[in-house]
């Protein structure tokens, strides 16, 4: 019981770091990162690049995906702390 406890705390952390991640994609999806640097002459200079492709549609099946693995987890916890509670009770 005790290890299914840390096994569900474990892939609740898991599931927080995806969508964690995915939020993170979304977050830079469309801006221009701009470095701003010293060129040969000692001109300042200004180099824009693209910020990477993101596919929209993917992030969300992976935040909802996340979200699906997070409940699933959190009941095998409460399963597991009903359990602790009912063989304490039977102990008593």
């Amino acid at each position: 019981v005790i290890n299914g406890m840390f096994n569900a705390l474990s892939g609740m952390l898991a599931s927080a770091q995806k969508l964690q991640n995915s939020a993170n994609n979304l977050v830079g999806l469309g801006r221009n990162k701009v470095a701003v640097g010293n060129n040969p002459e000692r001109r300042l200079g200004v180099d824009s690049t693209q910020a990477s492709k993101v596919d929209i549609s993917k992030e969300m099946v992976n935040q909802m995906t996340a979200q699906a693995e997070f409940t699933a987890n959190a009941k095998v916890i409460a399963v597991a702390d009903e359990t602790i509670g009912t063989i304490l009770d039977v102990k008593s």
